[in-house]
């Protein structure tokens, strides 16, 4: 594999460099990762992601000592391997029969509920997909789409009242 990271970079004190960081650190960044995600081969992808970003931005790595770039590193490791998590986290699909929470009442039918969010006006339905489905927080929301926060919450608000009526209208909902 570090063939591969030092085809990617330009000079060969560049190649000096990274093959430094490369072998003083991969063993401390795949401790982190899999400290993290508990998984060998997520680990390993995270720890790959990382050397890419150290790549991506080898300026910021090569004026330091090597010795010193431990909390950079680790962070680096260690965001990745979140990242990664989160990824793993909102690709899994829900189980069938899983309940769904919608405040104080539950969607006991997960088919009903994705055909409700079909029916959303496109406005509302991406940030309700990313905050009730994904889990995203509002202010990643607002990033992602390019909206204020405000007007990420009002879409929410907005489309959980439009949400509601439809899954009252089909009868989908019942008490908690």
């Amino acid at each position: 594999m570090l063939a591969l990271y030092l085809q990617m970079l330009d000079t060969p004190e560049e190649k000096i460099r990274f093959e430094q960081i490369y072998e003083k650190y991969r063993g401390l960044m795949y401790h982190v990762a899999d400290h993290i995600l508990h998984n060998r081969q997520d680990a390993e992808d995270a720890v790959h992601n990382a050397f890419l970003q150290i790549i991506k931005h080898f300026r910021k790595f090569q004026s330091a000592p090597v010795n010193e770039l431990t909390p950079q590193i680790v962070a680096l490791a260690k965001n990745e391997a979140i990242s990664l998590r989160r990824k793993k986290r909102d690709e899994a699909p829900l189980e069938e029969g899983e309940n769904l929470v919608m405040e104080s009442e539950t969607i006991t039918d997960y088919h009903a509920l994705v055909d409700s969010f079909t029916r959303l006006p496109q406005i509302y339905r991406a940030v309700m997909e990313m905050k009730l489905l994904l889990g995203y927080s509002d202010g990643e929301i607002a990033a992602k789409l390019g909206l204020t926060k405000t007007a990420v919450s009002s879409r929410i608000n907005r489309g959980r009242k439009l949400l509601r009526n439809i899954v009252e209208q089909e009868g989908f909902l019942r008490d908690a």
